[in-house]
C-alpha cells in the first residue's frame, strides 16, 4: 500500500514536471521571438546592431521589459541611445 502510494506521488511529480517544462519552453521560445523582433526592427532603421546590444537583448528574461525594449527600438533616435537605456 504505501508502496502504491509513493509510486502515485512519483508519476504526479512526472507530470508536473512535464507541464512546468512545457511551459518553461514556451517562455523562452517567446522570449526569443521578441528577441529577434527588437533587433530586426533595429537593423531595419540603423542597419546594424552592436555585439553588445545582442548580448544584453539575449540577457533580458521578462516579457514586458522586452515589450517596452522594442517600443524604445521603434523610437529612439541611435543605435547609441537604445544601447545606453538598456544598461
Amino acid at each position: 500500500m504505501i508502496e502504491a502510494i509513493k509510486n502515485e506521488f512519483i508519476l504526479e511529480g512526472f507530470e508536473i514536471g512535464k507541464v512546468q517544462g512545457k511551459l518553461e519552453g514556451k517562455l523562452e521560445g517567446k522570449l526569443e521571438e521578441k528577441v529577434n523582433d527588437i533587433l530586426k526592427l533595429l537593423r531595419i532603421r540603423f542597419n546594424r546592431v552592436s555585439d553588445d546590444i545582442v548580448y544584453k537583448l539575449n540577457c533580458r528574461t521578462d516579457l514586458i521589459t522586452l515589450d517596452s525594449l522594442f517600443e524604445l527600438a521603434a523610437q529612439c533616435d541611435s543605435p547609441g541611445e537604445f544601447e545606453n537605456a538598456i544598461k
